[in-house]
């Protein structure tokens, strides 16, 4: 018996293991900055991690915090001494360019969303980061036909766990909480999140990795799981 109308799922690491595409498209990035001024493989890490943390501190709970044309700016502004406009946005193209034809869905991700399309159970992608690029992410992946609503942190205002991000998605599928699941890798974002609103709570582990140990200031999810197909012997539907 399906008990929820609608589940609601993280993007990053969620649907796609992030490292991994991130590490290609910083490879790419470190070709074109060698190119215009002296820097080594661990300086330019050690640079952009430098200028990543600046922006997250500095815009903390927005989407741009994650904005990576913000992250080249500023690591060109110290590698550089100056802006370079034309050299920042080289870096952000060639970023996003390798990240989305790296991405890949993670196993059994479209064979769910499909299931859960043809039962008719509602979908929505809760996410930080800007509406642009997650639009991008989700149609380089083919799962736009599969998902009814997206929802970012540039269009709420808030990032999760703030109870907008998760609220607007159900206000805009017309859903209860108590009808609905939230599935996302992360213990607070998306786990004490979905909890603050009354939603149901899956959390997807990573294969490589072992089972989230919880401290007590954490709130636990409903269920854990390491495959995304999982779903749905949690909502108990047949996958054939």
């Amino acid at each position: 018996m399906i008990t929820k109308k609608a589940v609601l799922f993280d993007l990053d690491n969620t649907l796609y293991d992030y490292k991994p595409v991130h590490k290609k498209a910083l490879s790419e990035v470190y070709k074109i900055l060698k190119k215009e001024v002296k820097i080594s493989w661990n300086e330019f890490i050690r640079l952009f991690e430098i200028s990543r943390a600046e922006i997250n501190r500095e815009l903390s709970g927005t989407a741009s915090s994650h904005d990576r044309v913000l992250y080249f700016q500023r690591l060109v502004e110290k590698s550089h001494n100056t802006i370079e406009s034309d050299v920042v946005l080289k870096l952000y193209n060639a970023y996003w360019d390798t990240f989305l034809k790296n991405i890949k869905l993670r196993e059994g991700v479209m064979q769910t969303l499909k299931k859960l399309k043809k039962i008719g159970i509602k979908t929505a992608i809760v996410s930080d980061l800007t509406t642009h690029i997650q639009l991008r992410k989700m149609s380089k992946l083919g799962i736009t036909p599969y998902i009814d609503v997206l929802v970012t942190s540039e269009e709420a205002g808030s990032e999760k766990p703030h109870p907008i991000m998760f609220l607007l998605a159900l206000n805009k599928l017309n859903i209860l909480p108590s009808d609905a699941i939230i599935v996302g890798d992360n213990p607070v974002n998306d786990i004490e999140g979905g909890n603050s609103v009354g939603l149901e709570t899956i959390l997807i582990t990573n294969k490589k990795s072992t089972e989230f140990k919880f401290s007590q200031n954490y709130e636990k999810p409903n269920y854990s799981i390491k495959e995304i197909s999982e779903v749905l012997e949690i909502l108990r539907i047949k996958e054939h």
